[in-house]
């Protein structure tokens, strides 16, 4: 084809056409792939955000879309664009940076349910140390089951990475329920004062019967000036670590001196003979002193359901572990953890299911008990049984319909032994009594209204309503569009009456602008200016990593390179001089802030980027290229 250029005219004239050297520009099997034909509509981008917030893979989900709508040809957007969809999504909440993007975030979830409630600590810099935060099903759960409560950290074993913490209990299906959650600076007594003190804030001031931790001195220190009216025991699981790390051979003594023995003077001499089996007896003295804190005689009246151990929230990290990777962010960090939290309380879901539909399991692990003898009038009697050949002594009252077992399961567990029934069976009273059936353990268990801080009754999810309309609508449409898509006038037929139905949809919108609100929700539009989630910054320390080989940055290998040209070029061997500022520990203070006032001291300033450490430990400006999730998790990857 040849053109001609009509310079007056301002137009193009065709001289020559030969139609033979004429082709397509593209099949139509491969339109979809053109630049101008690939366009992700809203409700596509909302089906990709609703799979990713699922978990769902890029690859699985664009192949779900595509089978969706008939193939890939009939899809507007390529695997591609998706991935990219998803990477442009994340830098836009990541826009504020880390410690901004985290309170945008803390932001529209108090706008989803103003039940929700977080709180930071900053220090004199105004750098955030430490976060906390619960939504409105941790602080209804925390009012129905908070009675014993478990605490454990984890990714801050070696002092170093940044801890993270929950707080969970039990259900009334012996289901893990989180209370609560925290993101340290570490683990000093300053810093668990202060999460357990917003812990019962954010719970109305209501303190557990029973707290659980592990062997962390700051931790029990601050768990006795906090939690006064609780009980503070330590996790079983490991004080057994600590005692294998000792001295493997007194391991079985010294589990019998923890669950076994219920009488004081046999705890006393069993644990001094053990203690003659070891010449180094120093870490036995110092576990000794807090017997009161994991030795079943002296739990014997300890409310404890049962718990031993932070078994509960180790198991609920080992449930995050799966679910982190190494470059997570700090809101991908947060989606995952209530991705997991909402697993558990699906796992209530489940075992309330099939406590309605299947029958009671009976799990009798030992032989019915066998009446020894009647010790006299007054309902005493001794009961014992067959497999552990034990006593036990039961007093009854068949007028006031009371019991009392000296194993005192009723008051660890609140579920009356095998003895104290037996004993109501021999009074003649087959109905269990009312005193010994407690509401945390019925199917009633969570009923009741639950009122937070301001007195506004908690509601779960208060989109819950148009969520139901919403899948009600959906499901009607979906089934209208495959009904009529087999028809063109069918399907035009809709198309012209959902334009003209989405008309009068929006015209009344407009003239309703207020919705219907809950009582009990308030809404709240109360987001931070941006130079505020601009300016805002996490507290960022240095992380050493352990390993058996020294990992370098690249500061060290460019001083590396450096030293090897001075050595070469001087042909002088020896021991380098060692710069001490380079090695200088200026040791970082705390600074608790609260209603205006300051206490403690001001960090330091940081040092020069020149004087960066050369032992292995990376420099404060180069952690800021690191994700929040490489300066959460460094020491797991090891």
């Amino acid at each position: 084809m040849n053109l001609i250029m009509d310079r007056k005219k301002k137009i193009l004239i065709v001289t020559e056409l030969v139609l033979e050297h004429n082709h397509q520009l593209h099949l139509s099997e491969t339109l979809h792939l053109m630049v101008s034909q690939r366009k992700i509509s809203d409700l596509q981008a909302f089906e990709i955000e609703t799979a990713d917030d699922a978990g769902i893979g890029p690859k699985a989900a664009h192949e779900l879309a595509s089978r969706q709508v008939g193939g890939l040809l009939n899809l507007s957007y390529t695997l591609r664009d998706h991935k990219n969809y998803l990477r442009f999504k994340r830098q836009r909440e990541m826009s504020y940076g880390q410690a901004g993007s985290m309170l945008k975030y803390f932001q529209e979830k108090i706008t989803e349910n103003p039940t929700f409630q977080y709180a930071l600590q900053m220090n004199c810099e105004e750098q955030i140390a430490n976060i906390f935060w619960v939504d409105a099903k941790m602080i209804m759960d925390y009012a129905h089951f908070g009675d014993v409560v478990s605490f454990d950290t984890t990714f801050g074993t070696n002092k170093e990475s940044r801890p993270f913490g929950v707080f969970v209990g039990f259900n009334h299906f012996r289901e893990t329920v989180v209370v609560g959650a925290a993101l340290l600076y570490d683990e000093t007594f300053e810093s668990f004062k202060w999460l357990f003190e917003t812990f019962l804030k954010a719970h109305s001031g209501k303190q557990p019967r029973t707290f659980y931790t592990d062997q962390d001195a700051a931790m029990g220190k601050a768990v006795a000036k906090v939690f006064a009216e609780a009980w503070h025991g330590l996790c079983t699981f490991h004080i057994m670590q600590n005692a294998e790390f000792e001295d493997t051979g007194i391991l079985a003594d010294f589990s019998a001196c923890m669950f076994e023995y219920e009488d004081m003077v046999e705890f006393e001499q069993k644990f001094a003979l053990m203690r003659q089996k070891v010449n180094k007896q120093s870490w036995l003295d110092s576990i000794y002193k807090l017997k009161e804190k994991w030795a079943k005689y002296y739990m014997k009246n300890v409310f404890s359901l049962g718990m031993r151990s932070t078994q509960l929230s180790e198991s609920l990290n080992n449930d995050l572990k799966i679910h982190f990777k190494f470059n997570f962010d700090i809101i991908r960090f947060f989606k995952h953890f209530e991705r997991v939290v909402q697993g558990k309380r699906n796992n209530e879901l489940d075992s309330e299911f099939d406590s309605r539909k299947k029958l009671p399991k009976f799990c009798v692990r030992t032989p019915p008990p066998m009446l020894v003898q009647t010790l006299d009038s007054d309902n005493t009697y001794r009961v014992g049984d067959f497999t552990f050949e034990e006593e036990y002594k039961v007093i009854g009252d068949p007028l006031k319909q009371t019991v009392d077992c000296s194993c005192q399961q009723f008051d660890r567990v609140g579920i009356l032994c095998y003895h104290a029934l037996k004993v109501l069976d021999l009074m003649s009273i087959k109905l269990l009594p009312p005193q010994y059936v407690l509401k945390r353990w019925t199917r009633e268990a969570r009923s009741g209204t639950i009122q937070d801080r301001q007195g506004r009754n908690i509601i779960e999810n208060p989109n819950m309503d148009a969520l139901l309309r919403c899948r009600y609508m959906s499901n009607k449409f979906l089934i209208l569009a495959y009904r009529a898509a087999n028809f063109p006038q069918c399907t035009m037929l809709v198309d012209n009456t959902l334009d003209t139905l989405g008309k009068q949809i929006e015209e009344m919108i407009i003239a309703c602008p207020s919705t219907f609100v809950s009582p009990s929700v308030v809404p709240t539009t109360a987001t931070p200016p941006d130079d505020v989630l601009r300016n805002a910054r996490l507290k960022k320390k240095e992380v050493e990593t352990k390993t058996s080989k020294q990992r370098k940055t690249w500061i060290d290998k460019l001083h590396k390179g450096r030293k090897k040209r001075v050595n070469k070029a001087t042909s002088q061997f020896g021991k380098e001089t060692n710069n001490d500022a380079a090695h200088a520990q200026v040791p970082n203070t705390l600074v608790i802030q609260g209603s205006g006032e300051e206490s403690g001291r001001c960090d330091p300033p940081v040092q020069a980027q020149a004087q960066a450490q050369v032992d292995g430990t990376v420099s404060e400006d180069y952690m800021g290229d690191l994700s929040f999730t490489k300066m959460l998790m460094v020491t797991l990857l090891i």
